[in-house]
């Protein structure tokens, strides 16, 4: 079999986007033990210093105005089977029709998979203390009183937005023979703002672990008084005051004082973070800047989670991997597939830090309960490994393969 793989940007070792790590991973996969011949399409290409991998059989460069005799005869000339298009910068959305037209007539199938969280694009945050931060430390006043306020008026406005963003689901779900999405839970907001009833052509598939090593029992019994969090810091997503919202409360109370808190990476709004630890007195919080996650996994007793949105975080999987339990807040629909609330973690309401604060509160006052969620947690991410999720999508292109016979 001859697959197609589409991407924004071409793919590099170099690159960091989570798009460009599935890509390459599956492609790997594929070509060692799945016989599949793999091809990279593309709309941009390489920065300067960034080489592309030699992973793939040929290469095609894409553009908005595309040339359709070019890419029939690249489908042609190498005999594909399945065409899948990853997740699209807006701009080149316009486009799928005539991929799909033109993969059909040389007798492909077309795949769209979206590798976000359905909606992502209206979810936004604004909190009073970024937005005082704003105006007494940074120049950033303006806006993030202009993020305080969009969060104060969401469901105002969030049914308009849906109407504006209907035609970037509706044109690839239209144009496509299967729509795959990170998880079942996607299924009803993804339908929602294409403004489509029925899920015909929607199926899930999780991404795959990066790492194959797992926490042993040893490892468990090892672990240390320690919460982390290990994220981009980016308040907008992440939203890492709120976990320092609810830490507070928990340095307050004398039992937890051998307990410590470490923020683990680095990005825009590290300065408000250390401005917030210092403001409220919190005197066991660590920040270790970028770092290499593992041994921060390997050493934490729980990771935390408060994101606003999230496609599939790749870093609540390798937490699991090195037996750790998760508090995490309800903010998105994959979390379900790997965290289950009271067997390997707990899920707290969306935005709730007393219900987040008394979670993490639960974990740390039962060494018991937290040994058996950190095994539990080992056995949950074994289901995502690369084997098992390359499978999934054997299955589907086996499946388009039967449907062109």
């Amino acid at each position: 079999m001859n697959l197609l793989t589409i991407n924004s940007f071409d793919c590099s070792a170099q690159a960091s986007g989570g798009v460009n790590q599935t890509t390459v991973a599956l492609t790997t996969y594929f070509t060692k033990h799945c016989g599949i011949h793999c091809f990279l399409g593309f709309f941009e290409p390489l920065p300067p210093g960034k080489e592309p991998l030699p992973l793939f059989e040929g290469r095609i460069c894409l553009n908005r105005n595309l040339d359709r005799e070019a890419f029939s005869r690249f489908l042609t000339g190498n005999h594909i089977d399945v065409v899948q298009v990853n997740f699209l910068k807006k701009q080149n959305l316009v486009v799928m029709p005539q991929l799909y037209e033109i993969a059909h007539q040389c007798g492909a199938k077309l795949i769209y998979a979206f590798h976000m969280c359905p909606g992502f694009q209206v979810v936004t945050y604004g909190s009073w203390e970024r937005m005082l931060y704003g105006w007494k430390h940074s120049d950033s006043a303006v806006p993030e009183t202009k993020k305080w306020l969009m969060t104060k008026t969401q469901p105002v406005w969030k049914p308009l937005a849906r109407r504006i963003l209907q035609t970037k689901y509706r044109i690839p779900y239209e144009s496509s023979d299967r729509v795959v999405v990170l998880s079942k839970n996607y299924f009803a907001p993804y339908l929602y703002y294409a403004g489509i009833k029925h899920s015909d052509k929607m199926i899930a598939i999780g991404n795959s672990l990066r790492f194959s090593q797992f926490a042993t029992e040893e490892d468990i019994q090892s672990k240390e008084k320690t919460a982390i969090v290990v994220a981009r810091f980016d308040e907008d997503t992440k939203r890492i005051s709120l976990a320092l919202k609810a830490w507070r409360e928990i340095e307050k109370e004398p039992q937890y004082q051998d307990w410590k808190l470490q923020l683990v990476g680095d990005g825009r709004d590290m300065p408000f973070y250390r401005y917030l630890v210092e403001k409220w007195n919190l005197q066991r919080v660590e920040f270790t800047g970028q770092q290499n996650p593992m041994e921060y996994y390997m050493r934490a007793s729980i990771f935390l989670m408060t994101s606003s949105a999230e496609g599939w975080p790749m870093v609540l999987m390798e937490a699991a991997q090195m037996g750790t339990p998760i508090v995490a807040m309800d903010s998105f629909g994959s979390l379900h597939d790997m965290v289950k609330d009271g067997l390997n973690g707990r899920i707290v309401p969306n935005n709730n830090i007393q219900a987040f604060s008394s979670a993490l509160r639960e974990v740390m006052s039962h060494e018991k309960m937290r040994k058996n969620m950190a095994v539990q947690a080992i056995q949950t991410s074994k289901a995502f490994r690369m084997e098992n999720i390359a499978s999934q999508w054997k299955n589907l292109f086996d499946e388009l393969m039967q449907d062109k016979q």
